[in-house]
């Protein structure tokens, strides 16, 4: 399978994330039903391989700043799949791990100028808002509204790669630079 097909699924991936995470968004916290479960676990490998993709897609132009970006994320989503360790859940440590990653990632996309710039913008609002609506007591919908800032975000992430990639014929985001 050439390169240029692999990051094609990954901007697939990352369309079906965006999707995945701003429905999560609606999901309650509380459900532990074997369908949420599964909603969850095929979120989270949808961001893995939608990260894997955009990071293909512009490895060389986000230097630095995309390499640990991408590093600390994807380190992020394996240790929110984690669970738990000796009985400490890690769903805290690894959400803040991949907050830290994608904030970098988007700093790396920025730099980039493959995505359009509203895209890191929003993933850089969705950490801020979603720490504020994860620590801040009466705010937990803000953590809600990070989840649909993210998706957006990364679905338009996903369009992007799949046009330029000649994912989409005939599309008009290739005409989305800023």
């Amino acid at each position: 399978m050439s390169s240029t097909t692999l990051i094609r699924l990954g901007g697939l991936a990352a369309v079906l994330a965006g999707i995945l995470r701003a429905v999560n968004s609606f999901v309650p916290a509380d459900a532990s039903s074997g369908t949420v479960a599964m909603l969850y676990l095929l979120t989270d490998l949808f961001i893995l391989f939608g990260i894997f993709g955009m990071y293909g897609f512009q490895h060389q132009e986000s230097g630095l700043w995309g390499f640990f970006g991408f590093l600390l994320a994807t380190i992020g989503i394996v240790i929110i799949r984690t669970g738990t360790l000796a009985g400490v859940s890690l769903y805290s440590i690894g959400a803040l791990t991949f907050s830290v990653g994608l904030s970098l990632f988007a700093v790396g996309s920025w730099r980039a100028r493959k995505l359009p710039k509203w895209v890191s913008s929003f993933w850089l609002i969705s950490v801020v808002v979603g720490i504020v609506g994860y620590f801040a007591a009466g705010f937990s919908l803000l953590f809600a509204i990070s989840g649909v800032i993210f998706g957006i975000a990364f679905a338009g992430a996903g369009f992007k790669i799949r046009s330029v990639m000649g994912g989409y014929k005939n599309s008009n985001w290739k005409s989305c630079d800023d």
